[in-house]
């Protein structure tokens, strides 16, 4: 009983530390390649300020803000979600 109780508290703490939200600064060429594709279409001639990678427990996406001040939200496969403005 004592090595089961063990093991659930040691799984619990496994589990908090896993669904912890990891951001990592990535360069352009990081990004998947349709999100490289729908920035240079949809924005050609606007530099990438940063790119970040967020990875949470069973979901990964990725985050551009673009020089003239938009934030652009991809999926995991390069789909872009959401698109904000600087007010």
């Amino acid at each position: 009983m004592r090595k089961f109780k063990f093991f659930i508290v040691l799984m619990m703490s496994l589990f908090v530390f896993a669904a912890c939200d990891e951001d990592k600064i990535i360069t352009t060429e990081q990004l998947p390649e349709a999100a490289k594709a729908y920035i240079q279409k949809s924005y050609p001639g606007i530099g990438v300020t940063y790119a970040k990678k967020s990875s949470e427990l069973f979901k990964t996406k990725y985050e551009v803000r673009l020089d003239n001040g938009l934030e652009i939200e991809f999926d995991r496969d390069g789909a872009p979600v959401d698109i904000d403005a600087d007010d």
